[in-house]
């Protein structure tokens, strides 16, 4: 039978914790940056394609997407003027 772990269980100090912030960040940012590019070369496929309506919609999805992009950095901003 596996173990399992709880929340509880686990304890890091304050570095620690600030690291793995950071690298969670880090990480977002990435895959962030690989979702934009994949939705910004989809847009430019289908412009190509000449399928007006999909093109459409691809460039609403990936409008869609820098907007949430920016208001998670807006969030970021603010909860770090907070500590």
């Amino acid at each position: 039978m596996a173990e399992t772990t709880t929340k509880e269980d686990i304890r890091i100090d304050a570095d620690e914790a600030d690291e793995l912030n950071r690298e969670a960040a880090d990480d977002l940012e990435r895959i962030e940056r690989a979702v934009k590019q994949e939705a910004e070369e989809y847009v430019e496929a289908v412009d190509g394609d000449g399928n007006e309506k999909e093109s459409v919609e691809a460039a609403a999805t990936a409008f869609d997407f820098d907007e949430a992009e920016g208001e998670t950095e807006r969030l970021a901003n603010d909860a770090s003027e907070r500590d």
